[in-house]
């Protein structure tokens, strides 16, 4: 039994799953509740990601889905040389791999915008101005934004990775 493949494959998927899951959570339930609860949703958040560091940890996730995934292709293709890289499943690995790196520059972006909120939510803690209001909108509107490409191309990217060894191109 080859451990280090062995090793290789839990990391990829039990982190994989991890990223996945915490981006579908935050885009579809924490995301949509933080605007029905004003200010007690956004003190939860904001706690969320300074104390509990949930973007930080979403993104170590996904970092370490990643290493173990380049890894993994690295090992089938023989080091990026073999035919094994345009073969079906050598394709839909990669076109995974490639969605999954845009989500995760994506939940990057979303962690950044979230950060920025909540450190201007901060700012304007006693008395908000309309100029602090319509940043936090368009910081919101962002965040939004970003979130849902991450979702997407996540979601995606596990479809792809998940079937590929039953592409036929």
């Amino acid at each position: 039994m080859n451990y280090y493949l062995l090793f290789l494959r839990i990391l990829h998927i039990g982190a994989g799953v991890f990223w996945v899951g915490s981006t579908l959570l935050l885009t579809f339930v924490i995301n949509p509740a933080l605007k029905e609860t004003g200010e007690s949703g956004q003190k939860f958040v904001d706690y969320l990601i300074k104390h509990k560091r949930f973007g930080t940890e979403s993104a170590g996730a996904g970092g370490m889905a990643g290493v173990a995934g380049l890894l993994l292709y690295w090992r089938d293709s023989q080091g990026f040389t073999s035919a094994w890289m345009g073969s079906s499943v050598g394709i839909g690995y990669g076109i995974g791999a490639g969605l999954a790196l845009i989500a995760f520059v994506f939940g990057i972006l979303t962690d950044r915008k979230l950060k920025a909120m909540a450190q201007l939510r901060e700012q304007s803690e006693s008395a908000p101005t309309d100029e602090h209001m319509s940043k936090l909108q368009l910081l919101g509107k962002q965040q939004t934004t970003y979130l849902y490409i991450c979702a997407a191309t996540l979601t995606l990217a596990l479809w792809v990775m998940a079937s590929a060894r039953y592409f036929v191109f």
